[in-house]
């Protein structure tokens, strides 16, 4: 089914507040006989922006596709290192990626979590602080949420049928929003830690790539880079590794959360 524009969206609710069930980052407990490779095998990492798209550029010059691109990389470093995870970019070089194509390269590669990452902008230069976002559904969204999807047969080659759902491309989310929320309010608790955070942290957004994501899904925008200073912070290794760092953990303890969460 094509990709449509988002309808007309739903107010925004309270922002996610801490899950009790939620494990914290030293948690390393998980239910008798669940390896957390069945919980959490590949990860994608949307590097956003690239090629003659540049993004937000700073006052000092630094663009946006560059700051998403090498934080991307960091954190596939230490998510294969830590984790022994898949991690697929939907992005691994300065080239354009249409914004359905990249929903595409998590879908099929049969993702589990989706990180979207971007810098942000504003008209003046005193805005500050990263930000999260998650989908905001609509009222057909919230109804797919609440009941099962719509189910068609389909021959195997074996014989006999295989029942599969079937969402519309622009409604995947619809049915992973409440993890998604989870996801979001985790990255906000480990980024707090490490980086300046704005003053609305966690909002929720009708957006494309997290419409069409079949697996929880977020973007996180890492700083201002119409701010000076949080330009002048993005440029070094100190702000990129801490940034990496917290989505780190983040994912490890979101793979606790799903870990105890699809326990028998």
């Amino acid at each position: 089914i094509p990709f449509v524009e988002p309808r007309n969206p739903t107010p925004d609710p309270k922002p996610p507040t801490t899950d009790p069930r939620l494990p914290t980052s030293e948690s390393t407990t998980r239910p008798p006989g669940l390896e957390p490779r069945q919980a959490l095998q590949t990860l994608a990492i949307d590097p956003g922006h690239g090629g003659d798209e540049i993004g937000v550029r700073g006052p000092n010059g630094r663009e946006e596709k560059q700051l998403t691109l090498d934080v991307a990389r960091r954190l596939r470093g230490l998510v294969e290192r830590g984790l022994g995870l898949r991690v697929v970019l939907t992005r691994d070089d300065d080239r354009l990626v249409g914004i359905d194509e990249r929903a595409a390269a998590a879908n099929n590669s049969k993702a589990d979590l989706l990180l979207s990452l971007h810098a942000n902008a504003a008209l003046s230069g005193s805005p500050s602080g990263a930000e999260i976002y998650y989908e905001r559904l609509d009222r057909e969204g919230e109804a797919i949420r609440q009941t099962a999807a719509a189910a068609v047969s389909l021959p195997v080659i074996s014989g006999g049928t295989r029942s599969i759902d079937v969402v519309p491309w622009d409604l995947a989310q619809a049915r992973h929003i409440d993890a998604s929320a989870m996801l979001a309010s985790v990255l906000e608790q480990e980024l707090r830690q490490r980086i300046p955070m704005g003053q609305r942290p966690v909002q929720q957004g009708p957006m494309r790539l997290l419409s069409a994501a079949n697996m929880p899904a977020v973007l996180v925008e890492m700083a201002y880079l119409t701010n000076s200073a949080q330009a002048k912070a993005v440029a070094g290794d100190e702000f990129k590794n801490a940034v990496a760092q917290a989505l780190y953990n983040a994912i490890v303890r979101f793979r606790g959360y799903l870990e105890e969460t699809s326990a028998p």
